[in-house]
């Protein structure tokens, strides 16, 4: 399993995000879950998920928590263009992420698709392959 940068532990424990800290470790941990070489980086107000540790490893995912009510976890997937599944949608309005093209919206207090590992597998997979 991948790991979440020191960053990311610390902005989970400040006030604004601390709401939603058990929500986002539950769903990191699936994503990070598709490799060791995987991790998760602050990037102002997200958290990029990576194909490896060095500058330039490709993002396979992002997850954005937006803390206003209904608070929920953004998670943005680097998908095939053509891969359907539901709930997974096109980017929100203005949510643009090079890479990024399929999204899930996890609100606070519900159960997320079991088949997120399969997906964050399969974006890990396509963000190599782009990369290769």
């Amino acid at each position: 399993m991948g790991v979440l940068s020191q960053r990311v532990h610390n902005k989970l424990d400040s006030p604004q995000w601390r709401t939603l800290r058990d929500l986002f470790l539950q769903v990191s941990e699936v994503i990070l879950g598709v490799s060791p070489e995987a991790r998760g980086e602050l990037a102002g107000s997200y958290v990029k998920f990576a194909t490896g540790s060095n500058a330039t490893s490709p993002a396979y995912a992002a997850v954005w928590p937006k803390v206003a009510a209904p608070k929920r976890l953004l998670v943005g997937l680097s998908l095939p263009e053509d891969f359907v599944a539901e709930p997974l949608g096109p980017p929100p309005e203005k949510m643009v992420y090079k890479g990024l093209t399929r999204f899930l919206t996890i609100d606070e207090g519900h159960a997320f698709s079991e088949e997120l590992h399969e997906w964050a597998k399969r974006a890990y997979d396509e963000a190599m392959s782009v990369s290769g």
